[in-house]
């Protein structure tokens, strides 16, 4: 099964095109998700529930997800509501994919998940 990375390049106004983006790679199979929100500058409480019901999907899956490049102010947000707990967050993507056992290199060696990178919009 791979990892997939989803890079949000966007505002919190276009959060549901993410959703409805995660929602699609779920519902067609994807269990291992990154999602690296680098440019999000702070996330509300609609867009946090949001993950944490997606994260939810996918354990049910045996899935898991991971965030990556996650900015300072969501940092401290998911630490004051102990969601850092629930959501490995990576300083890159090579580390949340390492984390979920793909390899960000692309090679994929024996044991490790290949890597699919997808656009939000």
């Amino acid at each position: 099964m791979d990892v997939v990375v989803i890079t949000f390049d966007g505002e919190i106004a276009d959060f549901p095109v993410l959703i409805q983006s995660v929602d699609n790679l779920i519902a067609d199979g994807t269990r291992h998700l990154v999602i690296d929100l680098h440019t999000l500058p702070f996330i509300n409480s609609a867009a946090l529930g949001y993950l944490v019901k997606a994260r939810a999907n996918l354990e049910r899956m045996e899935g898991e997800m991971a965030l990556a490049r996650v900015q300072p102010a969501i940092q401290n947000i998911l630490e004051m509501t102990g969601l850092d707990a629930v959501f490995p967050a990576f300083q890159s993507i090579e580390e949340a994919v390492d984390h979920l056992g793909g390899d960000a290199t692309g090679a994929a060696p024996e044991g490790k998940k290949p890597v699919r990178h997808s656009n939000w919009r």
